[in-house]
């Protein structure tokens, strides 16, 4: 029987094996040859060989490694480590840029035996390898080695598109702290990708002193704000000792853009060992520092930093609704007699912040004194001072009723006016002297930046009950939202929400608004969708993914502000059913490829991947756009929720997206592998019938095969389709990066 004569084998070859490992009148090396001829076993062989190693001639075992197996090939190199010389060594040498990247693998580590200036030369070389493996492993041995190693080229490194590349070079740089490791540095700051970013700091938080942090923020100075304000971010976010110390030392720099830097870090990481450098920078000859050292110092919430900032209220500069602002953070009721001074100033941005501050320092006592002084400082004001004093009524009704800091946003335009007004304010601790003022019910919305790792799904779908929303549709062209964004025009309307262009008044700037639709805001599964986006997508800062900034309500709606991208969708770019050019195809494939890759690192799937969510500028420039349904990676759940909506679009949805499995990053590659199929078609592999019977065949995957829709394509190309297309989604390619790889080789091709 086959089960009997399988046995048999077995036991005849292990006795050959036994025989020929006692034997010696035999060539060892013709042995080794057979290595390369499937008829024989090649552990049995192997195990012959290791036991007459001393006879063996590597070189001619070396040329035989390359038809083994994965396992097998680690066995024969087990056998060269236990044999080699360094006499051998340039034959070593001489294979590392064979194409074999299991080999190169192991003849790296074979050769980290010599410390030789040959070996650290080809290992360096070796970085650059495209292979992420190959890369990781000279990497690994480079940092157990004691011959010089170039910084240049392991700073290089923290740019590579591999995680784990990433973090083994920040090991071998702070292996090696090299006194130049720092101006290595920058380009990594610079970079769009956060790990390239995060990655420069934790090198810096283990070898960084006070002049190397500093040289590093003058580097970025030059550069344009964003790089700046991602260079401080990424310090600020991260911090450590080293960072924060240094920058604490910072804050008394000479050049303002310095000190600049070093507060915005501080504002950011909050670190109490700060309170006493911040408190000196209040009184900073620039504004803007003494101002970003208020905020600091409120978001601290130490105490000891009144004093400082109440001398603020002297300077009478650009600072002071900002300190007016910490102080209603961080003082008591003995200060409202100061604070409602400032309701007199002609200064919007003073009296808004007066009007606030006073809100979150009145007690029991002082409530309606305080409440008729918020009346008569809005009475015949414009609508941000009245938000200002609707907001802060409602926190006043709130605490009176015993909410706890919880309450509804809902705001009110206040047409009534106070019934008294008290020419002053009384003292904290005594009554109140003032007679109460009539305020008139909500009408209006705010604008309210809401905090993501803070959002309480409940009380935001809470949020939309009852509340009148702004209607998109009655907006005209210069239309004022919420009195800072002005309406220019509608972009279009999907299942989850409109989506509008507005010029962001404050900074003069053009934003996209989404606004959620009323049935999403209101389904709190669907809110929790959305907070994932922000959460995780707004983290990706790359050339090829539309950045999302914020999650806002306004005029009792909930929105995204995004970047607003003047372009057109890849959907009009595949038009009259005709294949699109193959090099530009393959030009818009490798960058869908790279933005999806940066944000698969995040742990982002995007699950809806499709020609309307690609966007592409005059100029070529693609962006991926509409993460809306995208959530953690690791969540895992399905395409359905429990409303009923459909995660993804039927014409590009992987299989197991249709089947309710857990999707991973594989997904994603379906669907990309889908529309590269379209542009190359001229259609879609799968549209006729309805949704059902679309994704029906997405599930059998019986697409026409690309090479009878065009015949003009080489057969590579079409493999690569065919594999990302695969309905068992572990016959795809692992990640995005794999992926592009093989569309840039065959980019290079064509």
């Amino acid at each position: 029987r086959r089960g009997s004569s399988r046995e048999a084998c077995e036991r005849g070859s292990a006795g050959t094996s036994w025989a020929l490992s006692s034997a010696k009148g035999f060539n060892i090396n013709r042995l080794a040859e057979l290595l390369s001829e499937d008829a024989y076993s090649k552990s049995a062989i192997i195990d012959v060989l290791t036991a007459h190693r001393k006879r063996l001639n590597i070189r001619q075992l070396l040329a035989q490694v390359y038809f083994l197996q994965p396992a097998e090939k680690a066995a024969v190199f087990r056998l060269v480590d236990d044999i080699v010389t360094v006499e051998l060594v340039p034959d070593l040498l001489s294979r590392i840029d064979g194409k074999d990247p299991v080999v190169k693998m192991h003849l790296i580590n074979t050769l980290s035996r010599f410390e030789t200036p040959e070996v650290h030369k080809a290992l360096q070389e070796a970085l650059k390898d495209p292979n992420k493996l190959v890369r990781q492993s000279a990497l690994a041995c480079l940092s157990r080695m004691k011959g010089t190693v170039d910084v240049r080229i392991i700073a290089a490194l923290l740019l590579d598109p591999d995680v784990d590349v990433i973090n083994k070079a920040i090991d071998v740089m702070i292996h090696l702290n090299h006194p130049e490791t720092v101006k290595h540095l920058v380009a990594a700051m610079k970079s769009e990708n956060e790990f390239s970013r995060r990655a420069a700091v934790e090198v810096l938080n283990e070898i960084g002193t006070t002049s190397s942090i500093k040289f590093l923020l003058e580097a970025v100075a030059d550069e344009d704000w964003w790089v700046r304000s991602r260079a401080s971010d990424a310090l600020a976010r991260i911090g450590g000792e080293r960072v924060v110390d240094a920058v604490i030392e910072l804050i008394k720099d000479k050049d303002e853009n310095i000190r600049r830097a070093a507060i915005e870090i501080l504002n950011s990481c909050g670190d109490k060992r700060a309170v006493d450098q911040l408190m000196e920078a209040t009184k900073d000859k620039d504004w803007w520092v003494s101002e970003r050292a208020a905020d600091a110092l409120a978001g601290i919430g130490d105490k000891r930093a009144v004093p400082a900032i109440l001398k603020m209220l002297e300077r009478n500069d650009k600072s002071l609704p900002v300190a007016i602002t910490a102080l209603g953070r961080l003082g008591d009721a003995s200060l409202l007699p100061k604070i409602a001074a400032f309701l007199k100033r002609p200064e919007k941005e003073v009296r808004v912040a007066a009007i606030e501050s006073l809100a979150s320092l009145t007690d029991e006592a002082n409530s309606e004194a305080v409440r008729a002084h918020i009346q008569q400082a809005s009475d015949g004001q414009d609508d941000t001072v009245l938000r200002a004093a609707s907001r802060a009524m409602q926190k006043l009704d709130g605490r009176a009723a015993g909410v706890s800091g919880r309450y509804t946003q809902s705001t009110a335009g206040m047409t009534a006016a106070a019934t008294a007004t008290p020419s002053s304010m009384p003292m904290p601790g005594r009554a109140a002297a003032a007679e109460s003022a009539t305020i008139m019910p909500p009408t209006a919305a705010t604008s309210t930046t809401l905090l993501l790792d803070d959002v309480d799904i409940g009380s935001v779908t809470a949020k939309t009950q009852g509340v009148q929303s702004l209607d998109i549709t009655a907006l005209q062209p210069g239309d004022m939202i919420e009195g800072r964004y002005k309406f220019i025009q509608k972009i279009g309307k999907g299942a989850f929400g409109t989506v509008v262009l507005v010029e962001d008044t404050v900074v003069d700037d053009r934003l996209i608004l989404k606004f959620l639709n009323p049935n999403v805001a209101s389904d709190e599964e669907m809110m929790k969708r959305f907070v994932h986006e922000l959460r995780y997508s707004r983290k990706i800062t790359h050339k090829n993914v539309i950045r999302i900034y914020d999650f806002l309500y306004i005029g009792g709606s909930y929105a995204i502000s995004m970047e607003y991208f003047p372009s057109h969708t890849l959907g009009t770019e595949i038009a009259n059913e005709k294949p699109m050019p193959t090099d530009k195809a393959l030009r818009f494939a490798v960058d869908i490829c790279t933005g999806m890759q940066i944000a698969h690192q995040q742990g982002i799937i995007h699950r809806d991947l499709k020609p309307a969510n690609i966007l592409i500028d005059d100029s070529g420039l693609l962006k991926i756009v509409d993460f809306g349904v995208a959530a953690a990676a690791k969540s895992g759940d399905t395409q359905l929720t429990k409303t009923g909506y459909v995660i993804g679009s039927p014409k590009y949805m992987a299989p197991e997206q249709i089947l309710g499995k857990k999707v991973d990053e594989r997904a994603d590659i379906y669907s990309l592998g889908v529309i590269l199929y379209e542009m190359l078609a001229g259609q879609p592999p799968y549209s006729r019938g309805d949704h059902m019977a679309v994704m029906y065949q997405h599930v059998q995957g019986k697409a026409a095969p690309l090479a009878e829709l065009n015949k003009k394509l080489p057969a590579t190309l079409t493999a690569i389709v065919e594999k990302a297309m695969a309905v068992d989604k572990t016959k795809r390619y692992g990640d995005m990066d794999s992926f592009r790889s093989a569309l840039e080789h065959e980019l290079a091709r064509s």
